[in-house]
């Protein structure tokens, strides 16, 4: 188990996907809109690309996954996510991230805490294919996008990744069933095309999100676009190491 560090945080970065935002609500953690997305119709993919820094040999380039939306009911949109990876990918990860050095026990704790977080299952029987699986439940609308990863797929407690008008400034909170607050807050919005998807370049607008007591992360970037959502991820870790998640939807590619 100590050598799968990343794989179990892969099962929080992919833990809001799809589509837009631009609410009239006060209540930063109500969300209108249209829900009739091309993106969150069943069936629709998402490529994902996985990067380290300081990664020369492209140690992730094998992984396998496959995310895809398998129901969409009342305004809410549910993911299938599942990564396969071997272990020998896994401890160059281990060393990239500089997480090699750690005691047993302290992997395991951090393991066990994005198990149980982000309600992830981890097979390591076959150690040539490792697979985490997760479902994620969103509310992605033409006005922005929730999820409820916090709350454990309870849809009356959303909290808000973006809403697409609001500004540099604007803050997002959630308090989970253990007390700890979470705070997302708007960073930077683009006033070029700057961001690289795909073949071209888009806008897009920065959300950090605080992580308290966290054993492995200090901080998470989401980098939203009010036409393809949620377009990127990135994973700052307790001693500086990022990893970057790169999403796209497969209309495009």
């Amino acid at each position: 188990m100590k050598k799968y560090i990343f794989a179990i945080a892969l099962a929080f970065g992919i833990m809001a996907f799809v589509s837009c935002s631009d609410d009239s609500s006060t209540d930063p953690n109500v969300l209108d809109g249209n829900t009739d997305l091309e993106a969150t119709k069943v069936g629709s993919e998402f490529g994902i690309y996985l990067e380290i820094e300081g990664d020369t040999k492209g140690v992730l380039n094998n992984v396998e996954d496959s995310v895809v939306v398998t129901k969409r009911e009342n305004g809410i949109t549910t993911l299938s996510a599942k990564f396969v990876v071997s272990e020998s990918t896994m401890i160059d990860v281990d060393t990239l991230l500089g997480t090699e050095e750690l005691s047993e026990a302290t992997k395991r704790e951090i393991v066990n805490h994005f198990l149980k977080r982000f309600d992830a299952q981890l097979d390591t029987t076959d150690k040539e294919r490792i697979t985490v699986t997760t479902e994620i439940k969103v509310k992605a609308t033409d006005k922005g996008i929730q999820d409820f990863v916090y709350s454990k797929g309870n849809t009356n407690k959303p909290f808000t990744l973006i809403k697409y008008d609001d500004g540099v400034g604007d803050k997002y909170t959630f308090t989970a069933d253990d007390g700890t607050e979470y705070t997302r807050e708007i960073v930077s919005k683009s006033t070029e095309d700057e961001y690289p998807l795909g073949f071209f370049y888009i806008k897009v607008t920065k959300v950090d999100e605080t992580q308290p007591n966290d054993p492995l992360l200090k901080k998470i970037s989401y980098y939203t676009n009010h036409k393809f959502g949620l377009v990127g991820i990135e994973l700052e870790t307790l001693n500086g190491k990022k990893a970057k998640i790169d999403i796209l939807p497969w209309a495009i590619l």
